[in-house]
């Protein structure tokens, strides 16, 4: 697969689902440089994620018991990835005056969430082929803009909202990282069918289908 090819096949995907979500802000579409600057910082915080995860790596190389699956899963994997990207929007958006709707911290989550999903297709499709890019153009970067944008939702409510705006971002965060680390969980312990880990994201994204009513409603 050539270069242009490669790029095409593992980027747009997460265009296509940008373009979707965008679809939900009805009031005032967030301006396209701001989606690009935060999109390129999710881009980038693969970097720091990765340098998070490497020490513990070794620990799933082998046979692992269930309660260091489960361990790596929440508090490596979860928490490393969703803390990055919960990074990418502080760097890109938080501070912006653009930033002024509860809806936009969803926006903006799963803009920083795709821009990492962008990345992390690239390799993947780069290590196992095109064959592995339609599955997680699907899944995979569905899966990461749902967990985002479900802390999303309450970046907005802690910049607009919250009487305590540390206390909403931590809460945000952990419902971010207990989604992804149950979907890690899943695949890496081999605890269910991934039939299992699919059902999960389905029922990740109707619940973020909810937060963004819920915004809508307060914006």
């Amino acid at each position: 697969m050539g270069l242009v090819s490669l790029l095409v096949v593992s980027f747009a995907p997460g265009l296509l689902w940008l373009w979707y979500f965008q679809r939900f802000d009805h009031k005032e579409r967030e301006p396209l440089g701001m989606l690009v600057r935060t999109f390129c910082w999710g881009m980038v915080m693969v970097g720091p994620a990765v340098l998070f995860e490497a020490p513990f790596r070794d620990l799933l190389s082998g046979p692992a018991s269930l309660a260091r699956t489960l361990a790596v899963s929440f508090l490596v994997i979860g928490l490393g990835e969703e803390g990055a990207k919960l990074l990418a929007v502080f760097l890109g958006a938080y501070a912006s005056a653009e930033f002024d709707q509860v809806l936009d911290g969803i926006i903006y989550a799963i803009t920083a969430a795709l821009g990492f999903a962008a990345v992390e297709n690239l390799v993947y499709v780069y290590r196992f082929g095109p064959e592995v890019a339609l599955s997680r153009g699907i899944v995979a970067f569905l899966a990461h803009a749902s967990f985002a944008g479900t802390m999303g939702y309450h970046l907005g409510r802690a910049k607009l909202l919250a009487g305590s705006p540390a206390r909403e971002i931590l809460r945000g965060l952990g419902w971010a990282v207990l989604l992804h680390g149950t979907y890690d969980f899943i695949l890496l312990g081999k605890v269910a069918s991934p039939v299992a880990a699919v059902a999960l994201v389905v029922a990740a994204y109707v619940f973020l289908l909810a937060r963004i009513r819920k915004a809508q409603t307060l914006d």
